[in-house]
This record gives C-alpha cells, structure tokens and sequence, in this order.
C-alpha cells in the first residue's frame, strides 16, 4: 500500500512539474548577479549555467540585443573626439582591450533583501571604478602631449601635417591607456536595488522562467552609474 500510495504521488509531482511548470526557478540573487556578469564582463558562462541555456550564444541572443559593454567602449571613444583626439584602428582596439580588461576587474555581491510574493527585491553591491580618476587621467594624458610637443613640430601641425598630429594623439592614447592598467576598482562599493518579476526568456525555442529586472533599461543604466562612479 505504502509503495502505491509513494508512486501515485510521484505521478502528481511529475504531471505538476510537466503540465503546471512548477519546476524551480533560479534564485533571484543568483540570476541578476549572473546578469551583471553578462552585461559588463561579457560572461554568458554564468547565465547559462544559472539558468540551463543551452549555449553561450543562445544566452547573448536572449538578453545583449540593446546593450553591450562595447558601448562603454564606444562612450570612451566619443568623448576623446569630443575632446579632439583621433583615433586609428590600432588605437581604438588597444583601448578596446584596456577597458575590457579593466571592467574584468569589477565585481559584484548580489542578495534578496524583499519577497513580496510575486515580486522580489535584489540588492547589489558593486566595486567599480571612479569616473573622476579617469576623467583626471585623461587630463594627464592632454597634459603629457602638450609638453612634450616642440615649437617645430606645433609649426608643422598648424600647417596641416596630419601624420604628426596623429602621431602626438597615438601618443596621447598609449599614455592614458597606461594610466587605466593601472586603475583598481574601488573598496566602497555601490549599492543598487533591482526590483524582479519572473520573466520568460527563449532558448532555442524552449521557454526558461527567471527572476528578471521588470525595467531591464533602469538595470542596465543604474549598473553602468555604478561601474564609472
């Protein structure tokens, strides 16, 4: 009676997981912590396996259609020229490494600190950087190159010698890449709070239930806020 009774249970518990989609779902804090992983470091191993995707790539195709930390990349650019300085192919890729090297370096420490039933509250803490020190370096790379420019050569740029000018903002460039290797993320980390529901995310065609930022766009800006302080 005891064995029939057990594997009459067994069939529910099975039929429930099957028809009713009761399986268990990642924890909350495990996911988002997985999902700063993914935004910033570019680390789709961690999601997939959090939550059971079936490759990396199905795991970029699901959440990094509207953002990548390339745009970080790209900001950085766009503030140089802002700022005047051109950049070759060559330059933009070594400075392409030197912040993906450096936002490897963050880290965060996710936990639930709110269940209200359907929705959940996670908390972050994360070790990013401080815009002003890298505001400063650049300073201090503008600074290099104009000193080290000679009154011939500041002649010969404002007479139109382009490989000159580009070989003083190469120089620029290297120097405040260099000052970036240098950077450490900083000991007081940032808190952020990420309000969660359970989302459905596609997995080659398969369905995955996950506890995910309801404003993904709010989580993403508030997470970038967080990295360059």
């Amino acid at each position: 009676m005891k064995k029939r009774l057990l594997a009459v249970v067994m069939i529910m518990v099975m039929a429930c997981m099957m028809l009713t989609g009761c399986a268990k779902i990642a924890p909350a804090d495990q996911t988002i912590d997985a999902l700063f992983d993914l935004y910033v470091k570019e680390n789709a191993l961690t999601m997939k396996d959090v939550l059971g995707f079936k490759s990396e790539e199905d795991v970029k195709n699901a959440f990094m259609k509207e953002k990548s930390n390339m745009d970080m990349v790209k900001a950085f650019k766009s503030e140089l020229q802002l700022a005047g300085v051109s950049m070759s192919d060559e330059d933009f890729q070594n400075l392409t490494d030197a912040i993906l090297d450096m936002l490897a370096m963050t880290s965060c420490t996710a936990e639930v600190t709110g269940d209200y039933g359907d929705l959940l509250e996670v908390t972050l803490w994360i070790n990013g950087y401080s815009d002003k020190e890298i505001n400063s370096l650049m300073k201090d790379a503008e600074n290099a190159m104009i000193a080290s420019i000679s009154e011939a050569d500041m002649l010969a740029i404002s007479d139109g010698d382009m490989d000159l000018f580009k070989k003083y903002m190469s120089n620029y460039i290297n120097d405040f890449i260099s000052g970036i290797a240098e950077l450490q993320p900083l000991e007081v980390p940032v808190e952020v709070i990420v309000d969660c529901e359970k989302k459905t995310v596609d997995s080659s065609g398969k369905e995955i239930t996950a506890w995910l930022p309801i404003d993904m766009k709010r989580f993403m800006d508030d997470v970038e806020a967080a990295v360059f302080q």
